[in-house]
């Protein structure tokens, strides 16, 4: 199996727009030393294990006092938001805002394989508005792939529909999602990915 790599845009997403002015500079040299030279022109691809290790020093510097899961949802919401603003972000917005639910949530894997090089996904309709993913998305980034997926839902579609993104299984190597919308509102039981 080839190494997994994150994209040098999903880095930017995050570490260079989504968190811009919130990195201290000891944080940046705590990244630095985790493979990540935020001072520097970003690489074209990371190592999975050095995204890994970003992101929890991120998670740890940022919300110290959030549960894991939290935290990394904080920042997949974090990253959408800046991957919004690079090029290839703004591109596939114009796309993804195109789509009914239904198509945005199938396009899942295209959607994330535009980030990384190794994102399967599974999908199975469970009725018109809910959708199983299953993704091979290993350890805790999986709670990042978790506030990106409810972040791109609700960006995608601004004020179209409540949207619930549930983790409801995980392994070691993958995690399933159930994924469910309503239209004209927000669901009132919906969990927040807070700001």
């Amino acid at each position: 199996m080839p190494e997994r790599l994150v994209y040098e845009h999903t880095v930017e997403g995050l570490f260079v727009r989504g968190l811009a002015r919130r990195i201290s500079p000891a944080v940046k040299q705590q990244l630095r030393q985790a493979g990540l030279d935020l001072d520097c022109k970003l690489l074209p691809a990371y190592s999975f294990d050095t995204w890994a290790r970003c992101v929890a020093i991120a998670a740890d510097s940022l919300y110290p006092n959030e549960l894991q899961s939290v935290a990394y949802q904080w920042l997949g919401a974090r990253m959408v938001e800046g991957y919004r603003e690079t090029f290839t972000g703004r591109l596939m917005f114009r796309v993804l805002q195109l789509l009914g639910p239904q198509r945005l949530v199938a396009r899942t894997e295209q959607n994330f394989r535009s980030g990384n090089n190794y994102t399967e996904v599974l999908h199975t309709d469970i009725a018109a508005n809910v959708v199983e993913l299953c993704v091979n998305e290993p350890g805790p980034t999986r709670y990042v792939v978790q506030g990106a997926m409810l972040e791109t839902l609700r960006a995608a579609r601004p004020g179209d529909m409540g949207v619930r993104v549930d983790l409801i299984d995980f392994t070691t190597e993958s995690v399933t999602f159930r994924v469910s919308w309503t239209q004209g509102g927000v669901s009132p039981s919906a969990p927040e990915v807070r700001r």
